[in-house]
């Protein structure tokens, strides 16, 4: 294999694991101080509503544990939130990060600050900020920030990719914003209102969507045909 095929190779496979972006690369920089990662991408989408309802949706799904828990603030007006990551990478190490995401004309930009890394001891886990770390000095520092560079790509472009693809049916961003359940509204809608269900029974033709003791949505043909709050 020649020096030419070596290097295609080469950037094939980091383009596969995220490190290169139609509309931006993914790399560390400091801002005042402090590692951080920006950048956009291109949402495809008639609407910039549309491609909002998709974000939030792939983090309702694939962040928060249950509800909205992990997203940290929503603004309907101005297209924007901001959710709290944690990370794993294919290496063992786990990553922690507040993400920030806008869309405005056709364009999704992400902001990715507070970037730590967790270390365990034999007593207890640590996190430490990529700011106390010595890329230049340590080489394991070096992999550890480069680790985290890959599994955030990784992460963010299946996130793109989804808000590319995917067509939300969402139309009540009224109810939505208020956080007020109301029968014909869709499953999509649910979620980005009310976040991921802690249970989900099937009964009676019915899909039951339970949020806490004394919230209940019952879903049929994909919409709410009735609740309790």
């Amino acid at each position: 294999m020649n020096r030419f095929s070596i290097f295609i190779l080469t950037f094939l496979l980091v383009c596969k694991i995220g490190l290169c972006n139609n509309d931006s690369q993914f790399e560390l920089s400091i801002d005042n101080n402090y590692y951080t990662l920006t950048g956009f991408t291109s949402t495809d989408k008639e609407s910039d509503k549309a491609a909002f309802a998709n974000a939030m949706l792939w983090t309702v799904n694939n962040i928060c544990p249950q509800l909205r828990e992990g997203i940290s603030s929503i603004n309907f007006d101005k297209v924007k939130f901001s959710c709290e990551m944690v990370l794993e990478s294919l290496n063992g190490n786990r990553f922690f990060c507040n993400a920030t995401f806008s869309i405005a004309n056709g364009k999704l930009v992400y902001y990715i600050s507070n970037i730590q890394t967790e270390t365990k001891s034999l007593i207890s886990k640590n996190r430490t900020p990529f700011e106390k770390l010595n890329p230049e000095k340590k080489q394991n520092h070096k992999l550890i920030m480069s680790d985290f560079t890959n599994v955030i790509a990784s992460t963010l472009n299946e996130m793109f990719d989804f808000v590319k693809s995917n067509t939300p049916n969402v139309t009540h961003w009224n109810e939505i914003k208020t956080e007020k359940p109301t029968i014909g509204m869709t499953e999509d809608e649910c979620l980005i209102a009310f976040g991921k269900p802690k249970n989900i029974f099937e009964a009676n033709g019915e899909t039951q969507w339970s949020y806490s003791t004394s919230f209940f949505i019952f879903i049929k043909d994909g919409v709410v045909s009735s609740f309790i709050k």
